[in-house]
C-alpha cells in the first residue's frame, strides 16, 4: 500500500470521503485536503469517532494558514534559515517557509499520518522536507514556527516551555486563545480553516507572536 493510499483509507473510514489535491490561492500552495461537502451531516457516533481519531493533517487550520501567509509576506524572517514547523499537520507552514527562501524545513508531529501527509504535500509542491516526532530529534534549528496547537489543554504549558529555549519562535493562535496574551501579538490576520465542517472556524482572527527575534 502506498503512503497516499494509507491516508485515503483513514479518510474513507472516518468520513466516507477522500482527500484531493487542493490549491490554496492565497498561498499558491497545493495540499492533500479532505474533500467533503460543508453541509454533510454526521451522526453523534460518527462525530465521536472523528474527534477521537481526528486527521488534523487533512485540514489547513486557520492559525497555520495565517502563519503561512505571514511568513510569505515577511520572507526575511525565514530566508536562509533552518526552520521547524511544530505540530505541522499538513506541513503548510513548512512549505510556505521554503517558498519564502528557508534553507531547510523540518516538520514535527507526533502523528505518523501527519508526517506522511507532509511528505505527500511536499511532493505536490516540488519541495523537500525532513520529518521528526520531537524537537530533540533535530540537531540544529534557526527558527521554530508554531501554529494552532493550544486547542488541546494538555498543550497549554508549551508556550512557557518553547519560549524559555534559545531558539527563536514565531507563533500563531486565535485571538480567543489567551494563553499567549502576556507576550503581546506583533500582528493580526484574518484566516479561515479549509475545509470548514461542523463549525470548526469559530475564531477567524489570528494573532502572531514573536519570541527571541
Amino acid at each position: 500500500m502506498t503512503p497516499l493510499n494509507q491516508l485515503q483509507d483513514q479518510i474513507a473510514l472516518l468520513f466516507n470521503s477522500s482527500i484531493e489535491p487542493t490549491l490554496l490561492g492565497d498561498l499558491d500552495i497545493e495540499l492533500q485536503l479532505l474533500n467533503i461537502p460543508a453541509d454533510q451531516a454526521f451522526s453523534p457516533a460518527q462525530v465521536d469517532a472523528i474527534w477521537s481519531n481526528m486527521p488534523y493533517w487533512a485540514f489547513v487550520w486557520s492559525s497555520g494558514r495565517a502563519l503561512a501567509n505571514y511568513v510569505l509576506a515577511n520572507p526575511e524572517l525565514v530566508k536562509g534559515k533552518v526552520i521547524a514547523d511544530f505540530g505541522a499537520g499538513s506541513g503548510v507552514v513548512a512549505l510556505a517557509a521554503l517558498k519564502a527562501g528557508a534553507k531547510q524545513a523540518w516538520v514535527i508531529d507526533i502523528d505518523d499520518a501527519a508526517l506522511i501527509a507532509c511528505h505527500e504535500n511536499a511532493k505536490l509542491n516540488q519541495q523537500e522536507i525532513r520529518a521528526a516526532h520531537a524537537i530533540d530529534e533535530i540537531e540544529s534549528i534557526d527558527l521554530l514556527l508554531v501554529g494552532d496547537v493550544l486547542y488541546d489543554p494538555r498543550n497549554h504549558g508549551l508556550a512557557k516551555t518553547l519560549f524559555s529555549q534559545d531558539t527563536p519562535v514565531i507563533w500563531a493562535e486565535s485571538q480567543a486563545q489567551t494563553k499567549l496574551s502576556q507576550y503581546g501579538p506583533v500582528a493580526s490576520l484574518a484566516s479561515e480553516t479549509l475545509p470548514n465542517i461542523g463549525g470548526f472556524d469559530e475564531h477567524k482572527q489570528i494573532h502572531i507572536y514573536h519570541h527571541g527575534l
